[in-house]
């Protein structure tokens, strides 16, 4: 567990987790490039090309089957509706999965996609209670599903290749090899198109496919309103040292899961700030009013859960940037944590505007920054993949990329742009940078200080002097656009493969 800083070391406003936010060197240092890995046969034992043989053959079979249905005409045998789908009734499976990939997740209502489609790579789902205030194990439930829709998704998470030698062994399937399924999941077959609309399955749906040996813990929903919730009484008297009290008892139970499921990397879509808090205090129906003063005092008292996502030693961690951030309204997120990368995201305003590593000296890059009045709080900005903003962009050749989570069946544009969306990409930046960087080393070993500065350094590497407030370092980057993601390091799709 990580041991509660004092509270001189509280406010660490002005400067940013990776780099600093001091006066710029006027001639920064370039850091060393990292030598491309070449394509790996990962995970080992793969024939990729006698699996898509297979894959195809499966494909074919359900198309037929799928196309053969109609459950408008009965709801018995594959149009039965399955009741109450227990996520608790599936289980993950190691051999799919690397020690060195187990992400805390911490979003809402991913539980169709967690239950069925990606059950296979769910190590545990958490809630933090409303009665106990503490994070516990939570069993969603999917209430109906057709048994073919079931069976299918099923089929899918737990596909089983048959190697050279005869033996049965679960593997990945990517989603762009199940394009073919997609259109028979439309109109009337289209059985879980409520399920689709949470935020939480946009961000899974960029995490499963371009970081395929990922694991996952689930902490649905997130967990601050949840506590104000179940210490209303602290919040609606303004007591900020019973709050603060009480989430370091929540931040307590919450490392214990982190350390009993072997958490790696934390994914934050979301911070807490004035708005959030606002918001929360209303549902409550407390009485009186609440100055931003008291409300910044409030947020602070949170900070305990902030300290044990992005200050445990061998975790590291992405969260969404707030906007128009100051220490008042933000205080939580304009923080220090060393652990913490925050991340925002710009606009490419031509297809290929960055090199590889991002550094471009003293030349200013042609993108279009949303968020450039917060760069002192953000970490890293993450290309969005569209040469111009606003309703049904425009997107380059290799833009960031999702899957539907619920039913994961072919990849397309990540096609709107929040900081949400982007954390998820830098996150799969981070697991591919660790993997260019520690090849040779074991799942199982943790990561550490060491290792996660050096990821944090290549992520954003010294070389970039046109924006002062960045210290020299080079924020601006394009993993999707250069292909820096698992999905296409360990060859599951070529590099030169692009979206229709």
């Amino acid at each position: 567990m990580v041991v509660r800083k004092g509270a001189g070391a509280l406010l660490l406003f002005l400067v940013a987790a990776c780099g600093g936010g001091g006066g710029a060197d006027p001639a920064p240092q370039p850091t060393p490039p990292i030598t491309p890995q070449p394509p790996l046969a990962d995970p080992p034992g793969i024939d990729k090309a006698l699996l898509r043989q297979q894959v195809d053959a499966f494909v074919a079979e359900q198309r037929a089957k799928i196309a053969a249905i109609d459950c408008s005409q009965s709801q018995t045998g594959s149009c039965e509706p399955i009741k109450n789908i227990r996520f608790s009734e599936g289980q993950a499976l190691p051999a799919r999965l690397r020690a060195d990939q187990t992400i805390l997740l911490i979003d809402s209502g991913i539980t169709h996609a967690a239950t069925l489609r990606y059950r296979s790579r769910m190590l545990a789902y958490y809630r933090l209670s409303e009665s106990s205030g503490l994070v516990e194990p939570y069993d969603p439930v999917i209430a109906s599903t057709p048994r073919w829709g079931a069976e299918l998704l099923r089929a899918i998470d737990g596909f089983q290749y048959r190697d050279a030698a005869g033996q049965m062994r679960p593997s990945h399937v990517p989603a762009a090899w199940l394009e073919p399924l997609r259109p028979l999941l439309k109109g009337a077959r289209d059985f879980a198109a409520l399920d689709r609309i949470p935020h939480g399955n946009m961000v899974l749906s960029q995490l499963v496919e371009a970081s395929p040996q990922a694991g996952f813990v689930v902490l649905d929903p997130f967990p601050f309103q949840s506590l104000l919730k179940a210490q209303r009484a602290s919040v609606c008297a303004k007591d900020a040292a019973s709050l603060e009290q009480a989430a370091q008892r929540a931040a307590q139970s919450l490392g214990l899961v982190m350390q009993r499921h072997g958490v790696d990397y934390v994914n934050l879509s979301g911070g807490w700030f004035a708005e959030d808090l606002a918001i929360s205090w209303a549902a409550l129906n407390c009485s009186g009013s609440l100055s931003p003063e008291e409300a910044s005092r409030l947020m602070l008292a949170l900070r305990p859960l902030f300290a044990q996502l992005f200050e445990s030693p061998t975790v590291l961690g992405v969260q969404s940037a707030g906007g128009a951030m100051s220490p008042l309204t933000h205080p939580l997120d304009v923080m220090e944590l060393p652990q913490r990368l925050r991340v925002g995201y710009y606009h490419p305003l031509q297809a290929a505007p960055l090199p590889a590593d991002g550094v471009v000296g003293a030349q200013r890059p042609a993108v279009d920054e949303p968020s450039a009045a917060d760069r002192r709080w953000i970490d890293v900005f993450v290309g969005t993949g569209m040469t111009r903003s606003g309703f049904r962009p425009e997107f380059n050749t290799a833009p960031p990329l999702r899957t539907d989570s619920v039913y994961g069946l072919g990849l397309w544009p990540v096609d709107s742009s929040t900081t949400s969306w982007s954390a998820p990409q830098a996150l799969n930046r981070l697991i591919h940078l660790k993997q260019q960087l520690a090849p040779t080393m074991a799942p199982e070993a943790p990561l550490d200080a060491a290792l996660i500065q050096r990821m944090k350094t290549a992520l954003t590497p010294m070389g970039c002097s046109w924006a002062p407030e960045d210290g020299g370092r080079c924020k601006l980057q394009d993993p999707a656009w250069h292909r820096q993601q698992e999905l296409f390091r360990q060859g599951w799709l070529p590099a030169d493969w692009r979206w229709e």
